[in-house]
């Protein structure tokens, strides 16, 4: 929802609007799979759920954290049973001793698999093996756009004057500047966002407004 109005907001639409989960910039991030684990927090501020769903959610992130950690400085053998059990999988047998984790990031490789080879001292919810497997599989596009996601901060806390004339910006084209004028974006972050803007024109942008040049060359 907060994509689609963003959507709305800064590109506007000429036909009826479809929600795709690919207009979202984040959406390693925004998956349906960890909403609650994102939102439930908020939503208790709001009073929208009670205090044991949100017990339960944390209950569930601390598990999430310490079987990560555990995979992570757990380690296999290549033994025949975990070689044999790489085997069905269609993965390569282990040379010598493995992390828990680096093995479930191969393609075929189920936490199940690694549950099979190296249980948890304790049974694990479902929902808590999908983040592990979830988190422990795509941990490097995650991480790279947890990054992104810094970078946009930092230019979605550059605020923009709400008397800024975007037609006085020097190095703009004119539609770019009807565009901009139009929505009158608040933050250079959601001015990113409009149809047409490039790196280099929110670079001119930036420089606007730092400096508080507009029409000099």
């Amino acid at each position: 929802m907060g994509v689609m109005v963003d959507d709305l907001v800064t590109r506007g639409t000429s036909e009826p609007y479809r929600i795709f989960t690919s207009r979202a910039e984040y959406r390693l991030m925004l998956r349906e799979d960890n909403a609650d684990f994102r939102l439930v927090e908020k939503a208790y501020e709001l009073g929208l759920v009670d205090k044991e769903r949100v017990e339960q959610i944390r209950e569930y992130k601390l598990k999430i954290r310490k079987e990560t950690q555990r995979l992570r400085t757990t380690t296999v053998r290549p033994d025949d049973k975990t070689n044999e059990l790489l085997e069905r999988r269609g993965s390569p047998h282990l040379s010598e001793p493995t992390q828990l984790d680096r093995l479930l990031k191969r393609p075929g490789i189920l936490y199940t698999d690694i549950e099979k080879l190296a249980p948890p001292e304790t049974p694990l919810p479902e929902r808590v093996k999908q983040q592990v497997e979830i988190e422990i599989k795509y941990e490097g596009y995650i991480e790279k756009q947890r990054r992104e996601i810094e970078k946009f901060k930092n230019i979605e806390s550059v605020k923009i004057p709400q008397d800024f004339d975007f037609t006085a910006v020097y190095g703009l084209s004119n539609e770019l500047k009807e565009k901009l004028s139009s929505v009158r974006p608040i933050s250079l972050g959601q001015a990113s966002r409009v149809e047409g803007m490039t790196p280099a024109a929110l670079s001119v942008l930036m420089v606007s407004l730092k400096t508080g040049r507009k029409g000099a060359a």
